[in-house]
């Protein structure tokens, strides 16, 4: 058997080694395959007249055929025609060289159309006009996204309705403008989205009772899950999660000795939205970015050991014999006579010797008048016995 310590040690030794087994077993992260590719299309019936930069300007709608879907895009080079028909290729932001990605990926992230509709307008304090109907309305929520994503890569400004310039109807362009605004005003940078899903360590360590982490994400844009198995998935307070976003971060608990293993998916975040996409003709040609998601979910896994926590080991006291306590020696006051030992003094023979003694006081005296007393009382006796003598004699 092993004593205290050695069973601490194999304590030890087993969480290592349970920690090495995870990491080695630590699926790696799903990552994407060749850049996607797709092709510019034109939405039908989706044309709007809007006052930009002060000019009048009809455009439409665009979207990505990226094979057999077709997803929302969005123009990021106002001053470039778009090449429709075009072949188009996933690139990275820095490739693109456009401004405020950041706070376009906000944009795209809270407006057409990854946010819900009535919460977008709720949001936006945007009412739509009677009669409009569903696809009326993603095209005007489209276009609020548009001008605001327009507003960060290319500082142009969408302007009030006004009278006379044959613009789209006044009141759907109201919706236009105020969801524009609310996007303009509140945007935030946000990061780029990533062609795979990866999550940072792959593995880590941590005592009962502690949180190991943080574990960082790296992946498509939108919501990633947490699928966690032993164990939970907690935020920096300890809250539970069970989903994060791209740079987002988690750890891992469990309320004993052993492994928690999470998975992450990036639902359809093969090919995230924030992507953007370059033509690949010779001629220049307008840059697009991805409004929506598609291709097969990614996925990536991470875990953690948790090993008990060492007892601490109270030791046993042992006894100790208490130390002599010294008798403590009085102290005598400052200016208080030290007191001699007694003298006894012997009675002086009978007087006559010369008078320099002290007088007798004390116990001395009394053994003097004792001594004194029998002497008496011996000398009456003797005169009694001396008077019967006489009168014996006399008779």
């Amino acid at each position: 058997m092993f004593g205290p310590r050695g069973r601490r040690w194999a304590r030890l030794t087993a969480a290592t080694i349970a920690g090495s087994a995870l990491a080695l077993v630590t699926a790696a992260p799903a990552l994407a395959e060749d850049p996607a590719t797709g092709v510019a299309k034109s939405v039908k019936d989706s044309s709007v007249t809007l006052k930009l930069n002060g000019e009048k300007k009809s455009t439409s709608a665009l979207a990505l055929k990226i094979g057999r879907e077709t997803v929302p895009a969005f123009c990021i080079d106002y001053h470039t025609a778009v090449a429709i028909d075009g072949k188009y290729q996933e690139d990275t932001w820095s490739d693109a060289q456009v401004k405020n990605l950041g706070k376009v990926q906000w944009v795209l992230t809270h407006g057409y159309p990854n946010a819900d509709p009535a919460q977008l307008l709720d949001a936006a304090d945007a009412t739509l006009p009677r009669g409009v109907n569903a696809k009326k309305r993603d095209n005007l929520l489209y276009f609020g996204t548009q001008t605001a994503v327009w507003h960060f890569s290319d500082g142009v400004t969408l302007d009030p309705w006004a009278r006379g310039m044959g613009l789209t109807d006044k009141n759907e362009y109201e919706v236009v403008k105020k969801v524009h605004d609310w996007l303009v005003a509140n945007a935030t940078d946000k990061p780029e989205p990533k062609a795979e899903l990866t999550v940072s360590p792959a593995s880590a360590e941590a005592k009962v009772g502690e949180k190991a982490g943080p574990f960082t994400v790296a992946g498509p844009a939108g919501e990633i899950t947490l699928a966690v198995q032993g164990g939970s998935a907690v935020d920096a307070e300890g809250n539970p999660v069970t989903s994060t976003t791209n740079e987002g971060k988690f750890w891992l608990t469990r309320d004993g000795a052993g492994e928690v293993t999470v998975t992450l998916t990036g639902k359809g975040g093969q090919v995230s939205f924030g992507r953007v996409f370059l033509f690949t003709g010779e001629r220049a040609a307008q840059k697009l970015i991805l409004g929506g998601s598609t291709g097969s979910d990614v996925t990536a896994k991470a875990g953690a050991a948790f090993a008990a926590a060492p007892v601490e080991e109270t030791p046993t006291p042992t006894p100790t014999t208490p130390a002599e306590t010294p008798t403590p020696t009085p102290t005598v006051p400052a200016g208080t006579p030290t007191p001699s030992a007694p003298v006894t003094i012997s009675p002086s023979p009978a007087s006559g010797t010369g008078g320099g003694d002290l007088p007798l006081t004390g116990s001395p005296v009394a053994t003097a008048v004792g001594a004194g007393l029998l002497l008496l009382v011996a000398g009456a006796v003797a005169v009694v016995i001396v008077r019967r003598r006489k009168v014996r004699f006399t008779a």
